[in-house]
C-alpha cells in the first residue's frame, strides 16, 4: 500500500507492506525532520486517514492510504 504522510511544511509518499505505528514512526523520523521522537499516530479505518502529534498532542501532520 501507498501512505502519502504531510508533516510541517514536507509531503512524501511511502510504500508499505504493513499500517503499524513502528512502520508510521520510521518514515515520520527518517523524512520529517522532527525536534522530537515523540510522536502518536491515531489512525480511522472508515476513512483510511490519519493524525500525527507530537509529546503535546499537538498535530503536527497526517497521514493517509491512497493505494
Amino acid at each position: 500500500m501507498i501512505i502519502n504522510f504531510k508533516v510541517n511544511d514536507l509531503s512524501w509518499n511511502a510504500s508499505v507492506h504493513q499500517l503499524n505505528s513502528d512502520v508510521l514512526r520510521r518514515h515520520v523520523l527518517i523524512n520529517g525532520k522532527l525536534d522530537t521522537l515523540d510522536v502518536n499516530f491515531t489512525y480511522c479505518e472508515q476513512s483510511e486517514k490519519g493524525i500525527i502529534t507530537n509529546h503535546n498532542n499537538k498535530e503536527i501532520g497526517h497521514f493517509s492510504i491512497i493505494d
